[in-house]
């Protein structure tokens, strides 16, 4: 497979994409009891990140992941869009058919992606969004030979065609 291309079919993981984003950290449980007085009020929606999580129909971005290395299988990927963290977990190489949605809200403008493997592959790129309408993009993580390991970056205005 050329190492530029995407595969021909995608696999949606909405059910992983919510496990991520439902689960609670694992200090969770060692969170002390909030006495009233000194706790946090709530933090309003308006004060949400620029740059987050989001359900399929509110995002600005479509993200695409994808592992197409059978040499590193499974591999970590850890995303982020101008430092906020979106994605950082294992993707399974599947046959190179198995392309996870991240949707994800993006304010207009310029952002930086960077795209950090647990194999040591550190790739920062950019890109601009733009006042209306949606964008779409993949990272796709490759590594034919063992040595050679690196991330694909595309995006575009129109939706990715997993033939």
């Amino acid at each position: 497979m050329d190492r530029n291309a995407f595969p021909r079919a995608a696999a949606l993981s909405v059910t992983a994409l919510l496990a991520v984003v439902g689960c609670a950290g694992p200090n969770a449980a060692s969170a002390p009891p909030s006495t009233g007085a000194a706790s946090n009020p709530p933090v309003p929606s308006s004060a949400a990140p620029a740059v987050r999580l989001v359900e399929e129909h509110q995002a600005d971005l479509h993200l695409w992941v994808s592992n197409q290395s059978f040499t590193d299988d499974p591999v970590v990927l850890s995303i982020s869009i101008d430092g906020a963290e979106i994605v950082d977990q294992g993707f399974a190489v599947e046959g190179q058919h198995n392309f996870v949605l991240f949707p994800v809200r993006v304010p207009p403008g310029r952002h930086v992606v960077r795209v950090v493997s647990g194999t040591g592959v550190d790739v920062q790129e950019t890109f601009t969004m733009p006042g209306g309408g949606r964008q779409y993009a993949a990272i796709a993580y490759v590594n034919s030979d063992g040595r050679d390991r690196s991330v694909d970056w595309f995006i575009q205005s129109t939706p990715i065609a997993f033939a």
